[in-house]
């Protein structure tokens, strides 16, 4: 099955219904495998508490997932690999369109091995290093929202 057809049947959190798949556990996190990986050993690290923003989680909370992620890494080390990625998603399904990268409802933690990020932008565009004014232009927004 397709990962857009997937999203478009889930009922239930697939985060929160993922008991049968965990790897290890700790108080507030769990480390599971991605069922649509972007490689065969990709995990994923989940805080058990459904929510859907990274800005939402206490201190706690994010310790406790740094801890399992340096776990994930652990393992994938002893799997052999030496280039690893980590990253984070969030993002609110009904509000994507087919172009977007689609993202379940709960914030979770990638830990994948030699993931090839690729040549590519989020556009398709081969990527290229932005122009003087292209650097100024984008700090110019950031720091007008910060």
């Amino acid at each position: 099955m397709k990962y857009e057809d997937f999203l478009k049947t889930l009922i239930v959190c697939p985060f929160c219904n993922g008991a049968n798949r965990i790897i290890l556990e700790s108080d507030k996190s769990f480390l599971t495998y991605a069922l649509a990986p972007y490689h065969k050993h990709h995990l994923l690290v989940i805080p058990k508490r459904h929510v859907e923003s990274i800005t939402l989680l206490s201190q706690s909370e994010l310790d406790d997932i740094d801890l399992l992620q340096e776990k994930a890494l652990g393992i994938l080390k002893k799997l052999g690999y030496v280039n690893m990625s980590l990253l984070v998603r969030e993002g609110n399904v009904e509000t994507h369109t087919i172009e977007d990268n689609k993202s379940i409802e709960h914030v979770h933690f990638h830990a994948i091995p030699n993931i090839h990020i690729g040549d590519l932008d989020h556009y398709g565009e081969v990527r290229r290093i932005m122009t003087n004014i292209e650097i100024d232009n984008v700090m110019n927004e950031i720091k007008q929202v910060v």
